[in-house]
């Protein structure tokens, strides 16, 4: 009926229209009449982004630093300096806690994190702007029992490991098994194979055991060996300095002016691994200038094995060397003796395989002499040899040399001869060849085979003067020689 309302059906509430907005407070142009279209556009643009940066992800990687997709055992990211190597791993690391774990029990995730040095993984992989700590706060470095130990709240932890010494090896080894192993300036491990190998091993817990490797390429042979997909598993990403956009101007214009135009340019700002290096003692083009066959090789007067057993870059280097008689140049100059490098046997095997090795090869190459550094591990070497010969049942010279200056020094003038095309390799010897067109002192670690094949260059007087010990033979059978691999 009109007029009159109707009754409320049970339960139901009276509906009570809003008081009427004042005309004060109702939004006009007349009420800020100093703001414009213009204004409340730019208001609008920053409450957006204000918006948009509180609901972006507080960490926005760049595609070379997210992980290949697939089942992979080991991410090898190869990037110049700069790139954020070290940020992706550092964030890699954080997902990798977060996530599903790994193991039963109170500690989730086991993770090795192994660096040039102990120091080094401090520093970069945790303290650093881009390291652990910056990309989790949660996560703390504490010293316990077992050396440096980084622990997030869930009950995770890292150890840290560095590759500079034979006892960070052995570390390693007795470091425990891990579900992650985070691979820090992989190509500046000095003691690089072993690492790797231990750092395997200890790879077993978990459903999937993996590696992550952040490096600036160096020319290491297990790292050509993993990009040439020599080792199974084994995915890879690049990156160049210019790939990150976050990068202070400041410091690539630093890169820049040390680096910009140079062969090591492509490698620290390019994360090119080059195959020539020109601070290198030999070129690529003069070993193939001075290459012989096997079959060109002249009649020789010394033959002498060069052993270097320090294992600075993971090898023994065990390196056959012959001295020609006196050689006609083809200009009609003076005669001179040349050198051969007949043979490259380096290897990584334990002292008793090597040892013999090395005495294998003389017998082979019915050598005049093992020649040997005794500067550092230099006794061990002559033991270990001559135990080898006797187990053999020959017996050989054993001639020591001391090193009294840098490798630098001691390599050049054997390069000098290589540049007087007086210095031939007989045939190909890839990893050996490698070191020389590669190896500079910067890099950190010993270049075995190159020491090798020096040293008998020296022994043989193809170069200057070095200081030589009297010798050590074999044994009960002294004074003997071998001849077609027999003792006479």
């Amino acid at each position: 009926m009109t007029g009159h309302k109707q009754p409320l059906a049970h339960g139901q509430r009276t509906r009570q229209r809003p008081d009427p907005v004042p005309d004060s407070t109702r939004p006009n142009s007349s009420h800020n009449p100093h703001m414009t279209t213009e204004d409340r556009a730019q208001i609008a643009q920053r409450a957006a982004a204000l918006l948009g940066a509180h609901l972006k992800p507080r960490w926005q990687p760049q595609p070379h630093q997210k992980p290949p997709p697939g089942e992979w055992t080991g991410w090898l990211l190869m990037a110049g300096r700069g790139a954020g190597k070290s940020k992706a791993c550092a964030e890699y690391v954080r997902q990798h806690v977060a996530g599903k774990a790994c193991l039963p029990g109170p500690v989730p995730h086991w993770i090795a994190i192994i660096a040039p040095t102990l120091g080094d993984g401090v520093t970069s992989m945790y303290e650093g702007p881009g390291g652990i700590r910056n990309a989790d706060p949660g996560a703390r470095l504490v010293q316990a029992p077992g050396g440096m130990v980084i622990r997030w709240p869930n009950g995770s932890q890292a150890k840290l490991f560095g590759s500079h010494s034979p006892e960070d090896v052995e570390r390693l080894r007795a470091g425990g098994n891990s579900c992650l192993a985070v691979l820090e300036e992989f190509a500046a491990w000095r003691y690089m194979e072993q690492a790797y190998d231990q750092l395997r091993f200890g790879l077993r817990s978990g459903p999937r055991p993996h590696w992550i490797a952040a490096t600036t390429p160096k020319p290491r042979p297990l790292l050509k060996r993993m990009l040439a997909g020599e080792i199974a598993g084994v995915v890879h990403t690049h990156a160049t300095m210019y790939d990150n956009p976050h990068l202070e101007q400041s410091v690539k214009d630093a890169l820049e002016d040390t680096y910009a135009g140079t062969d090591i340019g492509a490698q620290e700002l390019q994360g090119r691994l080059i195959d020539e290096v020109a601070d290198a003692l030999w070129t690529r083009a003069t070993l193939e200038e001075t290459r012989v066959r096997p079959d060109e090789v002249p009649e020789l007067k010394r033959i002498s094995v060069g052993v270097d057993p320090s294992g600075g870059a993971g090898e023994q280097g065990i390196v056959v060397v012959g001295k020609s008689g006196l050689v006609l140049p083809g200009d009609g100059g003076r005669p001179q003796h040349h050198g051969y490098v007949l043979d490259d046997r380096s290897c990584r095997l334990s002292p008793d395989q090597w040892g013999r090795r090395a005495v294998q090869a003389a017998i082979d190459w019915e050598a005049d002499e093992l020649t040997c550094e005794v500067n550092y591990g230099g006794a061990m070497c002559v033991a270990t040899l001559r135990t080898a010969a006797e187990a053999l049942g020959v017996d050989i010279p054993i001639r020591t040399v001391t090193a009294t200056r840098g490798k630098v020094v001691r390599a050049q003038p054997v390069a000098a001869l290589s540049s007087q095309g007086r210095w031939h390799m007989a045939g190909v010897f890839e990893e050996l060849e490698d070191q020389l067109a590669t190896w500079y002192p910067e890099l950190g670690w010993s270049p075995d085979r190159l020491d090798a094949m020096v040293w008998p260059a020296w022994q043989l007087k193809l170069v200057g003067t070095a200081s030589r010990g009297q010798g050590s033979l074999g044994g009960e059978l002294a004074r003997k020689q071998i001849v077609g691999g027999r003792v006479r």
